[in-house]
């Protein structure tokens, strides 16, 4: 027989297999949750959620536990950056940038490895404690600009003016995140619009597989696992970056580390 905990871990394992299940069959059936309750729902999260449990290790502040115990957060934006930098040698790409802007800032996890190539940094997100999380980690980099800008979760456009132009734009651990594959898109669209001509885009999205598992969830995102509610096709997020106007230039794979599994990382060009 079973240990009473590992009935209940098994449990809980099957309840979190039927509602992943009812989820897609929901979605599939067309009663998936509207564009703005999923924004609503999403803002809900990141704007008041701060004393959710998952929420400063989703946002990647330096005391989250699981920078304590499963991942080393100075590593997340040190092998960012080394990915950056190898796959930008694929095109010939420059050592030092102008102006870099992270659309999902965070903690300040990517921006401490990606501030002291850039004399300006550029740090985009929803919620203010995050930006002074973020403007924090950077006092470690005195000699860049740290330039915060707060955005709505319903109007991303207006933040992305505060912007400016710049010539790199880099979205990591985000697009997993957003509420749906169309927010997606308009992200790197405000992403092709913000670039100068010749800048480049490095960004991360989930992929999908053959595993019904995999696929957009478009439904509860509160009572999801936000990190796994949204995901692209391979092909489709390629061919959908080609459309915006980016060229494509490489895609790397990462099937699985400390954090979780399923990340493609891709460099895309302005034409």
């Amino acid at each position: 027989m079973c240990a009473p905990a590992d009935m209940k871990r098994l449990a809980a394992e099957a309840k979190g297999l039927v509602v992943q299940a009812l989820d897609r069959v929901t979605v599939r059936l067309g009663f998936g949750h509207s564009q703005e309750r999923l924004v609503d729902d999403a803002k809900a999260y990141w704007v008041d959620g701060m004393a959710e449990p998952t929420w400063r290790g989703f946002s990647h502040f330096r005391d989250a536990g699981v920078f304590q115990t499963t991942a080393d957060w100075t590593s997340v934006g040190r092998e960012h950056w080394d990915l950056f930098e190898r796959l930008e040698r694929l095109r010939g790409g420059a050592d030092r940038y102008s102006r870099i802007v992270e659309w999902g800032c965070g903690g300040g996890a990517n921006a401490l490895a990606f501030a002291p190539h850039c004399d300006e940094f550029v740090g985009v997100d929803v919620n203010p404690q995050t930006l002074d999380e973020c403007g924090h980690q950077l006092e470690a980099v005195p000699k860049t600009k740290f330039t915060p800008v707060l955005a709505d979760m319903s109007n991303p456009e207006a933040a992305a003016e505060q912007v400016g132009q710049v010539d790199v734009f880099i979205c990591l651990y985000v697009l997993e995140l957003v509420p749906s594959p169309e927010y997606g898109l308009r992200l790197m669209q405000i992403a092709h619009d913000r670039l100068k001509d010749g800048g480049v885009a490095f960004v991360q999205t989930k992929y999908q597989t053959a595993n019904w598992r995999t696929a957009s969830r478009r439904h509860r995102y509160r009572g999801s696992r936000s990190s796994g509610m949204t995901s692209y096709p391979i092909d489709t997020f390629w061919t959908q970056m080609t459309d915006l106007g980016f060229q494509p230039e490489a895609c790397y794979l990462v099937p699985h580390n400390p954090l979780d599994e399923r990340y493609a990382y891709y460099l895309l060009s302005k034409r």
